[in-house]
């Protein structure tokens, strides 16, 4: 996936021009820019290879795919309409629905929403925006829990979440701090990023999950590329029940109130 030469920083109606192609890729950038919502050009390229790498891990030949995403720190929330799109084109499949959580929702989002519904009418009904702490996130074991440059401390909290509710977990961190837990010799032997991700990996391998670590994408892309793949290499068949704020009673679709729906 290359990008065109966009020369401002961020996409405009104006830069569809740019994505004339048949491609899904192209689909999905035509209705990012046609949202006018000054989206930063960066993300169009790490939210897709985010989006394409959780397909092809779960979904592309998977006999039981996750029937729901929780993308924690959602922002525009389009790591989830992205993963839509790719999973669109697998007939076969019921597609998941995505609820993307996150403190606030930006007007971008909603700007959004409108574009891919009207782009993707299929689409439409499975894309939830959650307005809500993400610890108070109840997951199954038919969910899947994402973080896309999950800052600081939220990236643990994201591994919780996979781990009360054994969940896969796709996780990119971001702002590695000293005030999150680390051990300070191997930080000072492959620097503090290495160490904080790597001792994340062992948490989830300690308490069973299979876990692969790789890079999501170039770091012309974006420098924080560091990605953590985890799934329970047994899970318990549970009853689906909707995911919801531990708070709130469940509801039909989900979630109560501060759900925006699609």
């Amino acid at each position: 996936m290359r990008m065109p030469p966009v020369v401002a920083s961020r996409l405009r109606a104006t830069d569809v021009r740019h994505f004339a192609g048949d491609s899904t890729f192209h689909q999905v950038a035509r209705a990012v820019c046609t949202a006018d919502a000054a989206i930063a050009r960066k993300e169009l390229p790490e939210c897709w290879a985010m989006a394409t790498r959780i397909h092809d891990e779960f979904w592309r030949s998977a006999s039981e795919p996750p029937r729901r995403v929780v993308d924690v720190a959602a922002g525009h929330g389009l790591l989830g309409w992205f993963l839509l799109a790719l999973c669109c084109g697998q007939a076969r499949a019921p597609l998941p629905v995505v609820y993307a959580v996150d403190e606030r929702m930006p007007a971008s989002a909603g700007k959004l929403r409108d574009s891919f519904g009207a782009a993707f009418p299929r689409l439409r009904a499975q894309h939830r925006y959650v307005v809500g702490d993400a610890r108070d996130v109840a997951a199954t074991s038919d969910t899947l829990v994402a973080g896309l440059h999950a800052c600081g401390g939220l990236s643990d909290i994201v591994i919780d979440v996979a781990l009360e509710g054994s969940s896969a977990l796709a996780l990119v961190p971001c702002c590695h701090s000293t005030k999150i837990s680390h051990d300070a010799a191997a930080a000072a032997n492959v620097g503090l990023d290495e160490a904080i991700d790597a001792a994340r990996a062992r948490r989830l391998a300690a308490a069973g999950w299979a876990v692969e670590r790789d890079v999501l994408c170039s770091r012309e892309i974006t420098p924080k590329n560091g990605l953590i793949l985890a799934r329970p290499s047994a899970v318990a068949a549970v009853e689906p029940r909707p995911l919801y704020p531990r708070s709130l009673p469940p509801l039909s679709f989900g979630w109560r109130g501060s759900c925006a729906g699609s």
